[in-house]
């Protein structure tokens, strides 16, 4: 039992049960598969973008900007369909898209050492300023049918996004568990100064990451416009951000990097939808579900903090 609760992902997987039991009795239809296929469906370009999310906090970093990606790639795929491009050549060039706003702020951060806070910040107000920019402002609509299937078709009968969003999880949590790349980003998040001792680039796994996340927040973005159906440039991923760093953290990640998991981060998100669903169907007025989040994000943090210290506490015990 003991062994059980020392993982970074008791926590949140007892805070999910107990959150099933508690929305289950204030609401007989939580409990219900359509109800949980919602919150599935409604978290997938979630799930998809605190994989990236995850390696960036496991670096010791942040990033602001994946929702302003989201919205300038949304926006970019809407405005390429506008003009007659192909579904499959626009979704492609989206991903593109997201891939090279990885790589400016992987420029920044690994390159020219810039701190990923400044970075972020600011790439998030040029990335949203730009897609607000190439919208006019206005609502990207009238997608195409063939354009539906990102984030609405199926494959063999399952849902194609969900297939995409199970096959992106579970590349990402191999790469963590069993490959170089991913030893070397918890190397690097644990001490960076090591990691560089050790001969591991540590600009080069930044700037690798960084790239990632674009490239996952690229993909996050054609199933939300296929879903949705419309993108406002102005509004499309807004609070994203911190959703997904509270995320991580509520999923056993840490603020000081080195500690975490993709699996951790995917009940982060799961945990987090079902809190908002279930307030909504318990008829909770919306305004709570944003004051909850920004609880949940402090909650995580301050968690974060008393396990850091434990664990300092704990070394410093073995040490003497």
């Amino acid at each position: 039992m003991k062994r059980i609760f020392n993982i970074h992902e008791a926590p949140i997987i007892i805070f999910t049960l107990v959150v099933i039991v508690l929305f289950s009795i204030l609401s007989p239809d939580f409990f219900q598969f359509d109800n949980a296929w919602l919150i599935l469906d409604q978290n997938l370009s979630s799930f998809i973008v605190a994989i990236g999310m995850t390696m960036v906090i496991l670096l010791g970093g942040m990033d602001l900007s994946v929702g302003s990606v989201l919205a300038l790639t949304a926006t970019s795929v809407g405005l390429f369909l506008s003009h007659g491009f192909p579904p499959w050549l626009a979704a492609l060039l989206g991903v593109c898209i997201g891939i090279l706003c990885g790589a400016v702020n992987g420029y920044f951060i690994a390159v020219r050492k810039i701190p990923d806070i400044i970075v972020t910040l600011a790439t998030m107000y040029i990335f949203r300023g730009i897609a607000v920019g190439i919208s006019g402002g206005t609502w990207m609509t009238n997608f195409p049918e063939g354009f539906r299937f990102f984030g609405q078709g199926k494959l063999a009968g399952v849902s194609f996004p969900l297939l995409v969003a199970i096959v992106l999880v579970a590349a990402f949590i191999y790469l963590m568990k069993f490959t170089r790349s991913g030893r070397r980003i918890y190397a690097i998040g644990g001490n960076g100064a090591a990691a560089k001792l050790a001969g591991i680039s540590v600009a080069r796994t930044k700037f690798t990451v960084y790239v990632w996340t674009g490239m996952l927040v690229g993909i996050a973005a054609v199933i939300f416009a296929s879903k949705v159906g419309s993108v406002q440039a102005s509004t499309a991923g807004s609070s994203l951000s911190f959703e997904v760093m509270a995320a991580v953290l509520i999923g056993g990640g840490s603020i000081f990097g080195g500690v975490g998991t993709v699996a951790g981060t995917m009940l982060g998100v799961l945990f987090m939808g079902m809190v908002k669903n279930g307030l909504i169907i318990s008829k909770v007025s919306p305004f709570w579900v944003d004051a909850t989040t920004g609880f949940l994000i402090l909650l995580a943090i301050v968690i974060n903090t008393l396990q850091r210290v434990r664990e300092s506490k704990s070394k410093e015990g073995d040490l003497v």
